[in-house]
């Protein structure tokens, strides 16, 4: 391996963790938006006015030529940006109005869960023991982030829906995005999806609406921040390290975002979890690594099953 190599499979890392820790702070700038006076739609307006123009100025410069695109490829990109994109943020951000900031991010998280689930009911492919003890894991680890069995739990029902609601439209932007492949660049993919987002919220509240509001100049200084911190810088982030380290590599280092919300949760507004739910994210989070490395699981376990009857 060269030093040329190494260098850029380190920077693939440190740039996975830097997009997680960035994605993870979202929560906090939502939740200091809400206390701001801005609502979830006002404050996804804003941010996407606020990104399509920096997100198609960098397309512009970096891939002029691949912003023209034909008729099929923009219907799917309308659909992951108009109907998914669009639903992720909603549900994502109204479940911060009702749950702490980790809890909103672990409910997001189990998303690759909701892919695997929609590969085994669509595809010929069977589970293998691995995806399943995975998926239990997942599920039982969401059952105590919850802490359904505690009657004295006051976690909103329906934040728990705004949750499981994002990571449900967050499975289905995902498999538009697989469906896409490597025909556009991201960049590019984030331009259309974000400007289609934009299109949503425009439709959904009629600009007037948002003209008539009086908005601080501190509330459009918050929603510069989750665009300048959490928008933009983290999605360059990922697809860069993608390109250094692996989509697979890079999904394993993402999930510092889950620790990562908890802290900054603590940090600004005193969130904490008791002792089951954090038993139940350590779960989410080993049933999400268990499942992105089955593949890898079960050829060791396989390659150790042989030299186990080797030596016999």
């Amino acid at each position: 391996m060269t030093n040329q190599t190494l260098t850029k499979t380190t920077k693939g890392y440190v740039y996975a963790a830097l997009a997680a820790i960035l994605f993870g702070s979202s929560g906090l700038f939502v939740k200091l938006a809400y206390d701001m006076g801005l609502d979830s739609i006002t404050l996804l307006t804003l941010q996407n006015l606020m990104a399509v123009p920096i997100l198609w100025t960098i397309s512009f410069i970096k891939y002029r030529g691949s912003i023209l695109v034909g008729k099929k490829m923009l219907l799917r990109l309308f659909i992951m940006g108009f109907c998914l994109n669009s639903m992720v943020t909603l549900f994502y951000y109204k479940a911060f109005v009702y749950l702490d900031i980790s809890i909103a991010t672990i409910l997001l998280f189990t998303y690759p869960i909701l892919i695997t689930l929609y590969a085994l009911l669509f595809s010929k492919e069977r589970p293998n023991g691995i995806i399943i003890f995975s998926l239990l894991t997942v599920f039982l680890g969401c059952i105590f982030v919850l802490d359904i069995f505690n009657l004295q739990s006051d976690i909103s029902k329906i934040g728990i829906l705004f949750g499981m609601g994002s990571a449900l439209f967050y499975a289905a932007f995902n498999i538009v995005i697989e469906a896409i492949g490597e025909k556009l660049p991201s960049i590019v993919i984030a331009s259309y999806s974000t400007s289609f987002a934009l299109l949503f919220f425009l439709i959904y509240r009629f600009p007037a609406a948002l003209l008539q509001r009086s908005i601080h100049p501190s509330q459009l200084g918050i929603a510069a921040l989750l665009v300048c911190l959490c928008q933009i810088p983290p999605v360059i982030l990922l697809y860069t390290s993608i390109q250094y380290i692996g989509a697979i590599r890079t999904s394993i280092v993402s999930n510092i975002e889950i620790p990562a919300a908890a802290v900054f949760g603590y940090w600004v507004y005193r969130e904490t979890l008791n002792l089951t739910q954090l038993f139940g994210m350590l779960l989410v989070l080993g049933g999400i690594l268990l499942m992105k490395n089955s593949k890898a699981v079960l050829s060791y376990l396989f390659i150790h099953r042989i030299r186990t009857k080797g030596e016999r």
